[in-house]
């Protein structure tokens, strides 16, 4: 009997230390369960600032997690950090980010996710206005490809395209995106001295904002080309700015 107890005792505790919320779990993310007809689901924060009502007055929250439909699922929820892919049911969800002392930014609702897609979902805005933006991930194509998501609400429209990343010259637009789409462009069999830029006119060296090489993304990267290793794709996302950061308004990733 006693053996028994100690079992249920060390089962039971382990049950509360992973029902904790923002901020107690060592990983930065919680993926859920997966579903027979679930989608696949990153999440980024692209607003400068997450702004709740403190006393009557707008407040930054400051260090702030991030709950989809009442459980926390990133740990660290900050301007310009993105999730890796998380296992969701499909339908509407519910997104919030709070502080530690429960103040927070939402519910936000966002679109219904079909069974079996991938999503970005980019939170933007400024208090009192803030918004779930639904990404559908661009289909996969032979070759390397470079993406937009625009996702800043105060540039309408952005122009995007590369640069010769050893040199930040040679800027070729490629595309455009209007605010909550994202646009995608191939570029060929593979390319190299690649870098991205997004709303930008010219790519002067020591880097701006809204220049990324490959190598910025990923320092093994260090030759700027794609493919690298599983990656086929460069993606941009234009956030609006936020004033004293060290990143931004573009970041990147490297995807399949």
């Amino acid at each position: 009997m006693k053996l028994i107890f100690l079992c249920l005792l060390a089962t039971v505790t382990c049950a509360l230390a992973l029902s904790g919320c923002g901020g107690s779990s060592s990983s930065s993310y919680a993926p859920p369960a997966a579903s027979a007809q679930g989608v696949k689901v990153r999440i980024a924060d692209g607003a400068p600032v997450l702004e709740a009502l403190i006393n009557g007055v707008p407040e930054d929250i400051g260090a702030a997690y991030l709950q989809v439909d009442g459980s926390t699922v990133i740990s660290s929820f900050a301007y310009g950090g993105l999730s890796p892919f998380l296992n969701m049911s499909a339908g509407v969800h519910s997104l919030r980010a709070l502080d530690e002392l429960g103040y927070s930014v939402g519910p936000l609702k966002t679109t219904s996710l079909s069974p079996g897609g991938r999503y970005t979902l980019i939170l933007v805005g400024s208090y009192p206005n803030y918004q779930v933006l639904t990404f559908e991930e661009p289909a996969s194509a032979k070759g390397t490809q470079l993406s937009l998501y625009e996702a800043s609400p105060s540039v309408p429209k952005a122009a995007f395209g590369s640069f010769r990343a050893s040199s930040y010259s040679d800027l070729r637009q490629l595309g455009s995106a209007a605010f909550g789409n994202v646009a995608t462009v191939n570029l060929g069999a593979s390319v190299s001295n690649f870098g991205g830029f997004a709303a930008a006119t010219s790519c002067p060296k020591p880097s701006p904002p809204n220049c990324l090489t490959l190598a910025q993304i990923d320092a093994f990267d260090s030759h700027n080309v794609l493919p690298f290793h599983s990656a086929t794709r460069l993606s941009l996302f234009l956030f609006d700015p936020k004033a004293g950061s060290g990143g931004g308004p573009v970041f990147g990733s490297l995807d399949k």
